[in-house]
């Protein structure tokens, strides 16, 4: 077998150019003409609403008369609270959510597909305000939501991944 025949290791591309990106000054890599705008684009935006969450919460502190040096705080905790939830009953408010959408139900015609499903609006209203819920639910919520029992466990309760951090 000839080594002539198989590729190199490291190779040169030069019909591919790439231009640097830079981050207050640093090198942080390269990338396709075509791409960079766009990424740039976004990782500005997302300073900018940095910059704007800050501002908001030191206003909103001020206003208060609290303590400004625990701006990064509550803005950590505005973050947290604005990200969908990946478990817990708050997490299967947002499924109930989606799916009201892609039915395209309103509050009360959701309100009763779901007592159909025997989930009566009670029990809709206890999800959606964060109460606890037992298993009896798990299979009204499965057929509502379209998933098994055991994925809709996970979501409740939290895979054991996460649960061991």
């Amino acid at each position: 077998m000839s080594l002539r025949n198989e590729p190199l290791d490291w190779q040169l591309e030069t019909n591919n150019p790439y231009i640097p990106v830079y981050h207050q000054g640093n090198l942080v890599g390269f990338f396709k003409p075509k791409y960079a705008n766009e990424i740039l684009k976004i990782l500005n935006e997302e300073e900018v609403l940095k910059k704007t969450l800050k501002m908001a919460c030191t206003d909103l502190i001020k206003k208060i008369g609290g303590d400004t040096r625990k701006v990064n705080y509550l803005m950590e905790k505005y973050v947290k609270t604005s990200e969908r939830p990946k478990h817990g009953t708050r997490a299967i408010a947002v499924l109930l959510y989606d799916r009201q959408k892609e039915l395209d139900l309103s509050n009360q015609e959701f309100a009763k597909f779901c007592d159909t499903f025997k989930l009566s609006p009670t029990e809709l209203n206890n999800i959606y305000s964060g109460q606890a819920f037992d298993d009896s639910l798990l299979a009204p919520l499965s057929r509502i939501l379209g998933m098994a029992k055991e994925q809709l466990l996970k979501v409740r309760d939290g895979s054991e991944e996460q649960s061991n951090t």
